[in-house]
């Protein structure tokens, strides 16, 4: 059915194919074939931006940005994007509570924080961080598959600065970066 058009045509675009075999009165047999990836390889960077157009994110210094996130893939993107930005350094943690030790010991400039994380939620971590004094003032934007509308409320209310979905819109994720990081005067 269309089910089967629908993953013949995301195989593609990854670079695969779906393949089927069927005995008549036994049933089908379907299988997609995809390129493994390496877990050294980058993967696609966002395209370079235009000949003379201001920089992405460029401020005075370094800015440190902390993504909790425990899906590899996601990791390797975000890697790859934040290495297009300007004095951006990435730090990565695939577990809330990693994620709030480093926060409290590296007291990053943003954190972007994934809600559905294995052992503490994000929306627990939120909670951790704005507990403590010297986190309490990071802001903390949620980069979530958690996209119905109660659930973004839901995160609003809890106290994220922002709340952004996957799949991830990369210029609404750097202008949302662009705006908390952007220099106090």
């Amino acid at each position: 059915g269309i089910g089967l058009v629908i993953t013949k045509r995301l195989a593609e675009l990854m670079g695969g194919d779906v393949g089927f075999r069927s005995i008549s009165g036994e049933g089908s047999e379907f299988w997609v074939d995809t390129p493994v990836h390496s877990s050294g390889a980058r993967s696609t960077p966002p395209p370079a931006r235009p000949e003379g157009s201001t920089p992405r994110i460029a401020a005075e210094g370094r800015r440190l940005v902390l993504y909790v996130e425990d899906n590899p893939a996601n990791v390797t993107f975000m890697n790859d994007l934040v290495s297009t930005l300007e004095n951006i350094d990435l730090l990565t943690a695939p577990t809330a509570e990693m994620g709030v030790e480093l926060a409290r010991e590296r007291r990053p400039d943003v954190v972007i924080m994934d809600i559905n994380l294995p052992g503490m939620s994000g929306m627990d971590a939120l909670r951790a961080l704005r507990a403590a004094p010297e986190t309490m003032g990071i802001p903390v934007i949620a980069l979530t598959a958690a996209a119905s509308e109660r659930e973004k409320e839901r995160g609003i209310q809890g106290g994220f600065y922002r709340y952004l979905t996957k799949p991830l819109k990369v210029d609404e994720f750097v202008t949302e970066l662009e705006a908390v990081l952007a220099p106090t005067k």
